[in-house]
């Protein structure tokens, strides 16, 4: 997939963006930067939202709405490109002392790679991305 105007959102956005029922304050500025730009999600994002279906009830007309908005968003494949991405921004973070590094944030870094990999930038809504090796944000 070439990245061209691509950007590659982070869950919570997506979430924020196309699932959640009570508004985000920050879903207005997040349209404005994306206006135009086709956006795209990584293959974690799609598992993250899948695995949050699963574990609630919001009734099958919301479901159903909420899997057709992630049908409807391109998912970018787990691939080659994406493994070594992932293992190089592993090894960076770690000599780098980034927070990304953590265990806790396996998800994350799967995410971020996706980002490095496609050669598209990343719109997150926390900030455990800020300084991430070869990383590009949407600001």
């Amino acid at each position: 997939m070439a990245a061209g105007s691509w950007v590659i959102l982070d869950t919570d956005v997506w979430s924020a963006l196309y699932a959640h029922k009570r508004p985000d304050p920050r879903a207005i500025e997040w349209r404005d930067l994306l206006r135009g730009r086709p956006v795209v999600i990584a293959t974690q994002s799609r598992a993250e939202v899948l695995s949050g279906l699963r574990q609630t009830q919001l009734g099958p007309e919301r479901e159903t709405s909420i899997r057709g908005q992630l049908d409807r968003t391109p998912t970018v494949p787990v691939d080659e490109a994406v493994v070594v991405a992932y293992a190089a921004l592993t090894a960076d973070c770690r000599a780098a002392g980034h927070a990304l590094w953590g265990k806790v944030h396996t998800g994350d870094r799967w995410i971020a790679a996706t980002a490095i990999a496609i050669g598209a930038p990343l719109l997150a809504g926390d900030a455990i991305y800020d300084g991430a090796p070869k990383l590009r944000l949407v600001n």
